[in-house]
């Protein structure tokens, strides 16, 4: 009797087939996890909807090409039998299951509410007239609800592995008892598929976390590589790629480009007076109000961090003269919210240089020197001004200079 359970042991569990679909689910779920962090880390709730939707959609559609392209597989490793069909219906419950913990929209609840329809729809008439009808109408409303509960519980979930793992069961014993009214086999096998989805789940889950764990070690180095460690803001190697992006993008096109250079007026006295901690106190203080303030007024702006107190924003599709009364709102908002820092007031204020990519500009750097030179003209104007092509103006006095 043993020699018999281990020999259907190693032919229906231990096999190539059953190799080759967990393989083909690894891959599956590793790719989906990539394109969802890849579209998570472009959109936010702030995003336009369009952009959300697509993104949603993208997302769904991944998920349906995984599912019929596991089918197929399935399909072609069985000679187009339902031989181990077991395998194949694990193997998607934990796509599925799985997509709900990752991708967590409503296109994904949808697909997991609809498929018990979807999969085999050719039985949607035939259960009419089945005698166990009631056993399939009870399990689906309870499948709906543990998908809901799921989809409106995953970060809570996410933190618990026995409720994972007690909903995980819930979920396998629901779709079991569907399958079973489908395809009539022994009522005691749901047992034993059930613990074969809660191993396979387990398999999968752990290969998915070190996935997971890979893209997000790679988002920690992209912002390390790309993000000043002081103010938050893009740095000076994001600025140098971003550079020959646009300079080969926006040199030969009639759409203008316009660079803004900016530093703190008078930022070696707040060191010598306050310490290097308020020097860095108020760079924070300068970058984190730009970026606020062109973030709620969508200027379309990219701010930077050059070096030291001097910072750059890109404006894409802008001429100098639409940018400047955006730069003077910027300045504005600066001077208007100071910096309080132990007990002391700290008025900050700032001078610009502005300039606009030319036909004649051989590289980015022609550009980037231009806006240099009108930005110390500012500063050797007495600060706290503005130079825009050559002409400076005093942001208090709102006079033209020559």
């Amino acid at each position: 009797m043993p020699n018999i359970i281990l020999e259907r042991i190693m032919n229906n569990y231990l096999n190539i087939n059953s190799a080759i679909i967990t393989l083909v689910t690894i891959g599956l779920i590793t790719i989906i996890t990539i394109v969802a962090y890849s579209l998570e880390r472009r959109i936010s709730n702030s995003s336009p909807l369009y952009q959300r939707l697509i993104a949603h959609l993208t997302e769904g559609f991944v998920l349906a090409i995984s599912m019929i392209l596991l089918q197929q597989i399935f399909h072609i490793l069985n000679s187009g039998s339902i031989n181990n069909g077991w395998l194949y219906a694990n193997a998607q419950l934990t796509i599925l299951l799985y997509c709900m913990y990752l991708i967590r929209n409503q296109i994904t609840l949808w697909i997991n509410i609809l498929m018990p329809f979807v999969y085999y729809n050719s039985m949607n008439i035939e259960r009419l007239e089945n005698k166990d009808l009631p056993f399939f109408i009870a399990s689906y409303i309870f499948l709906v609800a543990i998908v809901i509960f799921i989809y409106l519980q995953t970060e809570k979930l996410q933190n618990s592995e026995w409720k994972y793992l007690f909903l995980q069961t819930l979920f396998g014993l629901s779709w079991w008892v569907l399958l079973w009214v489908d395809h009539s086999f022994p009522i005691y096998e749901i047992a034993n598929m059930l613990i074969v989805f809660l191993i396979y789940m387990s398999i999968i889950r752990f290969c998915a976390k070190k996935v997971q764990e890979t893209m997000l070690t790679y988002n920690d180095l992209q912002v390390q590589v790309n993000y000043d460690e002081l103010t938050g803001i893009r740095n000076r190697a994001n600025l140098d790629k971003t550079a020959q992006e646009i300079y080969q993008t926006y040199h030969s096109e009639k759409v203008p480009l316009t660079v803004t250079m900016f530093d703190i007026d008078h930022s070696k006295e707040f060191n010598d007076q306050y310490g290097h901690s308020t020097g860095d106190e108020v760079l924070k203080h300068v970058a984190h109000t730009m970026e606020r303030e062109m973030f709620l007024t969508d200027t379309k702006g990219q701010l930077f961090r050059f070096g030291g107190e001097e910072f750059i924003i890109i404006f894409r599709g802008k001429t100098p003269e639409q940018c400047t009364p955006i730069v003077k709102d910027l300045r504005d908002s600066l001077v208007n919210t100071p910096l309080f820092l132990k007990g002391q007031k700290l008025n900050v204020s700032i001078s610009f240089g502005i300039s606009q990519l030319k036909n004649t500009d051989s590289s980015f750097d022609d550009l980037f020197n231009r806006v240099d030179k009108y930005l110390y003209e500012s500063k050797n104007s007495g600060r706290n001004r503005l130079t825009v092509e050559g002409q400076t103006i005093d942001f208090d006095e709102k006079k033209i200079e020559p």
